[in-house]
């Protein structure tokens, strides 16, 4: 799955190239070495209905049918992340993967290799380090208490390429890389149910690379700011296979 994944304006070309952001946007949003899911942050997106504005939403989908405050908070923990293979059926997202789809500006994102009983921490991102954008789904809930409409969204995963199945090799599971080529087809609101699904697919193995980082406890806040968090760290337990 994939709770916990970075944002820098380090290598922003391609998505300027391919126009899914201008250069100026990118004064819009601060850097965030570690934005944290359980958090529910406001962070940048990209939706089907304003493609040409970076809005900011909170992470954690609330369908709009939710009743209260209360429901909301229990359930948007369980929806930071949302299956490809079941979304069209999952009541909190099949509306939304329908009819309200967006792009999440990503640098890199977080996963644990499991060996021998131990978990050990990985950055993953793509190679020439350049800011690509993950496929998503959102939604608008109002408080009915308060009048007050919160947007919000989910990350899509799907199976695991062969390169994060090796690293994330409990779950085998990634988070949904759109090709910056198919970046703006995923909010065109005239696709059909078989034109998602045929985006919704592993990203090629070849353009990722992936480095151990140093253990690291997601509740500090600080850690959002601390640009050492994806770092290489070497653990001399391991044998690296991802910085030859």
């Amino acid at each position: 799955m994939c709770f916990y994944y970075c944002l820098t304006k380090k290598n922003p070309t391609k998505l300027i190239e391919n126009k899914i952001v201008k250069e100026e946007q990118l004064s819009l949003f601060n850097e965030k070495f570690l934005v944290n899911g359980f958090d529910n942050p406001a962070m940048p997106v990209i939706t089907d209905d304003k493609p040409d504005e970076i809005q900011f939403f909170n992470w954690g989908i609330i369908p709009s049918w939710v009743k209260d405050q209360f429901a909301a908070n229990k359930l948007r923990n369980s929806t930071l992340n949302a299956k490809a293979e079941t979304i069209f059926e999952k009541a909190s997202f099949k509306h939304s993967i329908r009819k309200k789809r967006c792009l999440i500006l990503c640098s890199g994102f977080f996963e644990w290799q499991k060996i021998k009983g131990k978990k050990y921490p990985y950055y993953i991102s793509l190679k020439g380090d350049e800011v690509f954008v993950f496929g998503g789904i959102w939604s608008s809930w109002t408080d009915k208490e308060t009048g007050e409409i919160i947007n919000t969204y989910s990350v899509i995963t799907t199976e695991a390429n062969e390169f994060v199945g090796s690293i994330h090799n409990t779950k085998k599971r990634m988070p949904l890389i759109l090709e910056p080529e198919d970046a703006l087809k995923w909010i065109d609101r005239k696709l059909t149910e078989e034109d998602i699904t045929k985006l919704m697919k592993p990203f090629d193995s070849s353009k990722m690379k992936a480095n151990t980082i140093q253990k690291f406890i997601p509740a500090k806040p600080s850690d959002a700011e601390n640009s050492e968090i994806i770092a290489y760290y070497f653990y001399p337990e391991l044998v690296d296979l991802f910085d030859k």
